[in-house]
């Protein structure tokens, strides 16, 4: 791999075979416990991402593999945190949503509070049988306030929502891929390679494609079903217009791999 960016505790590189980028949580000896200063950071990495055409998918994790995703906010820092700062907490932990590229949150040992809102935004979340989520902002006297309401009963429904944010209890892994938290539980001598096969393929994707179908299903729950199919159905008209969709039907007819430009 290649260094791209860092700060001092995230560090983003590229694959030097693939355009896949890597983004770590370095914050170990805090189990990767998010700071207000590295929630700035996030928005920048992200913007910096968007415009690197060498990246095509972005892969989270957090540098204590075995330990944890990320343990959350950095508690502490909230009580001190402006007003206007804290109502506005998901933009930050929304910038893997907000990416057009595709995104891996990869999950092995803890991913609480602000840690599991920012895996949530990420479009897959894969995890071992190590992993453990919670929202446990609840037993302080909070909320998950960097989107994780919205986007739990988005992904588990209203009742599984409730079961994780107003307990605050921890779940399994296996109870998480059941109740559509997790998009897929390996265990952790397959996670590696099923991480890679999935970014991979990911990466062989037409851009324009992939960017567009990010959209439609991120906005799906937000419009009516009416709404729904007309969104779908411009960017379907937009789609068939471009030099991707020719190069993949011609693919197909040929029975040869698409070499995708993103034109």
């Amino acid at each position: 791999m290649a260094f791209e960016y860092k700060s001092e505790n995230l560090r983003f590189e590229i694959d030097k075979d693939a355009p896949i980028g890597r983004l770590f949580i370095n914050r170990p000896g805090k189990l990767n416990a998010i700071t207000m200063r590295m929630r700035a950071e996030i928005v920048r990495f992200f913007d910096m991402i968007e415009e690197d055409d060498r990246v095509r998918v972005v892969i989270i994790r957090g540098v204590s593999e075995g330990k944890g995703f990320s343990a959350g906010g950095d508690i502490p820092q909230f009580v001190d945190v402006p007003p206007r700062q804290l109502a506005n907490l998901a933009y930050s932990m929304s910038a893997p949503e907000r990416l057009s590229k595709p995104t891996i949150a990869v999950i092995d040992g803890h991913c609480y509070g602000g840690g599991l809102e920012f895996a949530c935004s990420c479009d897959f979340r894969i995890a071992t049988p190590a992993a453990r989520f919670a929202f446990p902002e609840i037993t302080l006297g909070a909320l998950p306030g960097s989107g994780g309401t919205q986007r739990a009963v988005r992904l588990m429904g209203v009742g599984r929502a409730r079961a994780m944010v107003q307990t605050g209890r921890p779940i399994t892994a296996e109870r998480a891929e059941m109740w559509g938290l997790v998009t897929w539980l390996y265990p952790a001598d397959q996670v590696e390679k099923e991480v890679n096969d999935l970014a991979l393929h990911l990466s062989k994707l037409s851009p324009l494609a992939s960017s567009f179908a990010k959209q439609v299903v991120s906005h799906a729950p937000d419009t009516s079903l009416a709404g729904g199919f007309q969104m779908e159905g411009k960017a379907m008209t937009v789609l068939c217009q471009m030099e991707d969709f020719r190069e993949g039907v011609n693919a197909w007819k040929e029975k040869r791999p698409a070499n995708f430009k993103g034109r």
